[in-house]
């Protein structure tokens, strides 16, 4: 079984080290929609992938059942909605990892309750239960 998954590595390496740093070509981003294992879908958020590594990676996560979609969305905040829902923040640089260190874990909603201390202090967000759940079609 380890011989079958290596191709996939490799190939996930190269679209990410591409000679246009795994950027997608400019205009093409593409909007995740996440959710929060355990938690009310008012804790649902959107994010932008921009390079096809995140890309790949959230659309593989996508072809697995809910309950082995072990990624979950790391990123830079910015403030401003940038396309997320309701929030007033959003990710830049969207990543999905196996895992982070524990200041950036949380939930959307304490994003929202503290938006000085995480946008001027913690910088970033990475909600450890969630994943993607849906690729959002643009223009509907």
């Amino acid at each position: 079984m380890p011989r079958l998954r290596l191709p996939s590595c490799l190939l996930l390496l190269l679209a990410a080290c591409g000679g246009d740093g795994g950027r997608l070509p400019s205009g093409t981003p593409v909007t995740f929609h996440f959710k929060m294992r355990g938690a009310a879908s008012s804790e649902d958020f959107h994010a932008e992938a921009r390079s096809e590594a995140a890309v790949s990676m959230a659309r593989a996560q996508l072809q697995l059942p809910v309950e082995q979609r072990r990624l979950f969305a790391t990123g830079t905040l910015e403030a401003g909605n940038g396309g997320n829902l309701g929030w007033s923040w959003h990710l830049t640089d969207l990543a999905l990892v196996e895992s982070a260190v524990e200041l950036c874990d949380g939930k959307p909603s304490l994003v929202e309750a503290d938006l000085a201390y995480w946008l001027g202090t913690v910088r970033s967000f990475c909600p450890w239960s969630s994943y993607v759940h849906a690729e959002v079609r643009q223009g509907r």
